[in-house]
């Protein structure tokens, strides 16, 4: 009897152990709006395209041959946006809403951990531009925040919640907070520039960090995607330590966005102006 028992003992498996992924090596999830940088809040349909990465695969010598280097990428997410109508304090404004999803491996010497990360980031913005509200919710392995702004002429009211306590204050920082509105004033407007180069501020309500950028048109595109043709401009957004590239059809849609890392955000589908099949099935004629 004590060996059968023995045997069985060695035969149960071993319990997982509770692993804590670093945040380091965790990687955010990326989130929309860059359109809005470069078009201002333009009303627009939900849209979701994916984040791909790119990897270089070095040659590789077995079995009595070798395979090249080769170049292939991989989805590891998508994001999602709209920019609809709405109200704020008795006030018509823009409603921009950007949900993100990113999906990672965090890989032990024993043991391999999946993880996801959500951002969900919604402004509320006068058409003419000016920022009146901003809500983020993070979402990650082990925590889920989330925080509120709401931006005056001269102060900003924050609430921040997680899992053990929520507070609110009030800050009064010393730049012009007329430069977070500046995120979202048009660059291109009709397909002409308005603007070909602007500095704007971000808003980090868990940090109350302030996060300068600097967008400039640095020409035009021409190109297909989804064997479908596609030009218009291209806007080069440079963050302190990042460098994205937007490219906007001529007929306002976002057609790809250039990230850090060898990771960007394509179009999935066609948008409903370029898709023949929305246009047979919604009754509306191309021209």
């Amino acid at each position: 009897m004590s060996i059968l028992c023995a045997v069985l003992v060695l035969q149960m498996p071993l319990p997982d152990i509770p692993i804590t992924i670093p945040k380091s090596v965790m990687r955010p999830a990326v989130t929309a709006g860059q359109r809005e940088v470069v078009l201002g809040p333009k009303l627009q349909y939900n849209i979701v395209m994916e984040v791909r990465c790119e990897t270089d695969t070095p040659a590789v010598i077995g079995a009595g041959r070798i395979a090249p280097p080769s170049n292939f990428d991989y989805s590891i997410g998508y994001v999602s946006w709209s920019v609809t109508d709405g109200e704020l304090f008795n006030k018509p404004c823009r409603i921009l809403k950007t949900e993100g999803t990113t999906k990672g491996e965090y890989v032990t010497k024993l043991k391999r951990y999946p993880y996801v990360c959500q951002n969900t980031t919604t402004y509320w913005i006068l058409p003419d531009g000016k920022l009146l509200r901003q809500s983020v919710e993070l979402i990650d392995p082990d925590s889920k925040r989330h925080a509120e702004a709401v931006f005056w002429s001269d102060h900003i009211e924050v609430s921040i919640a997680d899992a053990k306590n929520s507070r609110s204050f009030t800050i009064f920082p010393n730049i012009d907070l007329s430069l977070l509105d500046a995120q979202f004033k048009p660059m291109i407007d009709a397909g002409k520039i308005v603007q070909a180069y602007k500095e704007y501020y971000k808003f980090d309500p868990f940090t109350q960090a302030f996060t300068k950028y600097k967008a400039s048109v640095t020409g035009t595109f021409h190109g297909s995607w989804l064997a479908t043709k596609f030009e218009g401009p291209h806007v080069e957004i440079e963050g302190p330590k990042d460098l994205e590239t937007v490219y906007v059809s001529k007929e306002d849609d976002l057609i790809k966005v250039d990230l850090p890392q060898n990771t960007s955000i394509v179009m999935e589908y066609l948008p409903h102006d370029k898709d023949p099949f929305f246009k047979a099935f919604s009754g509306k004629q191309s021209g």
